[in-house]
């Protein structure tokens, strides 16, 4: 830096100049200079600054809503298994009607399941468990399979019971 102002004070063009007019080209320079640091370090980061404050109270909202709705949660907690409800004959055969599989005979008693098939699509019978499994909880207590000679075809008899009301 002082080597820059040795080599400006030595320059021919400097020396050419009245002690008013190098007075006026120093503040110039000066004011140019604190412009200059300004624009490039100091208005960038009060932009910042002042995003982040803005961002940091929408924040501190979101927060603030958050923890109210975690304390209603915890006032009024929902219950995490689904109410057991009580199967009838009329429910598993619309449901294996949405299936698309009729039963040969089906039995509904004592919280239990009993339904026989006769030359049915495993594939079928395979989906309509799967989703009466996990959307109702009942599990296969027993099953007897037997293959067709047709592929996918099978006969079949299985009993299920639900797993929410088993002991």
């Amino acid at each position: 830096m002082q080597s820059l102002l040795k080599a400006i004070r030595d320059s021919k063009f400097w020396r050419e100049r009245s002690a008013r007019e190098q007075r006026m080209l120093l503040a110039t320079a000066t004011f140019v200079s604190l412009v200059v640091i300004f624009l490039a370090m100091i208005e960038p980061a009060l932009d910042g600054r002042q995003h982040w404050q803005q961002s940091l109270l929408q924040l501190r909202a979101e927060h603030a809503q958050m923890q109210s709705l975690a304390k209603q949660l915890n006032r009024n907690p929902l219950s995490t298994v689904n109410e057991a409800r009580p199967i009838d004959r009329a429910s598993v055969e619309r449901s294996l009607a949405d299936a698309g599989i009729k039963p040969g005979s089906l039995e509904v008693s004592n919280g239990l399941i009993r339904v026989r098939w006769s030359d049915v699509s495993f594939n079928s019978v395979n989906s309509w468990l799967l989703r009466l499994q996990r959307e109702q909880s009942w599990s296969v207590v027993e099953a007897n399979v037997s293959a067709r000679e047709r592929i996918d075809r099978v006969d079949a008899a299985l009993t299920l019971r639900s797993l929410r009301s088993s002991p």
